[in-house]
């Protein structure tokens, strides 16, 4: 019985650690300002991202565990840093119209994946403890950071109305920020 609380508690910090990036990263989009329904489609993109991401993390982790894991904070890095160059270039230069919804719904899914890719790392480890500690471990850090995601996306919209483009570029900064973290740590 003691085993399996403290298998619950590992998963719960590690579900909350993993959504703390999520949480952190959504202020600085909802400071850009989002739409209900976005903020809905983004945290449950996040989350699943989360869990695909960690399930092929533990499956793959036992092929290729060192070699993936630097490659996935590369990737991770490169991606947030990109991301929040976009950000800061359409704050500061570019219009206020809407972009198309391809260009949209993409880089929904590199931020969404960029969030994510520190669950892939994650996996690799899991993947060695069991199957099943992996399988509920990947559920629960989907949830938390779809959770966690959504405060995050409510504290930045409510902070972006009274920033407006200087929290934009505030965001793009936060974006930046993590993108060189993820480089260094």
């Amino acid at each position: 019985m003691a085993d399996k609380m403290r298998d619950v508690a590992e998963i719960c910090m590690m579900a909350v650690a993993l959504g703390m990036d999520a949480f952190s990263l959504a202020i600085g989009v909802g400071l850009k300002g989002i739409t209900r329904r976005r903020a809905w489609v983004v945290c449950l993109l996040i989350g699943l991202c989360h869990v695909v991401l960690t399930i092929l993390g533990i499956y793959t982790g036992m092929l290729l565990q060192g070699v993936l894991g630097h490659l996935a904070k590369w990737l991770g890095a490169f991606l947030l840093f990109g991301l929040g160059l976009h950000m800061m270039y359409s704050s500061l230069f570019g219009s206020r119209e809407d972009v198309r919804l391809a260009d949209q719904a993409l880089r929904l899914t590199l931020f969404s994946l960029s969030v994510s890719l520190d669950s892939l790392s994650v996996g690799f480890s899991l993947g060695l403890r069991s199957t099943a500690y992996g399988l509920v471990a990947a559920l629960t850090f989907g949830v938390a950071s779809c959770v966690l995601c959504g405060v995050g996306l409510g504290i930045g919209k409510r902070l972006g109305g009274w920033t407006g483009r200087f929290g934009e570029i505030f965001g793009a900064c936060i974006l930046l920020g993590y993108g060189v973290h993820f480089l260094v740590a």
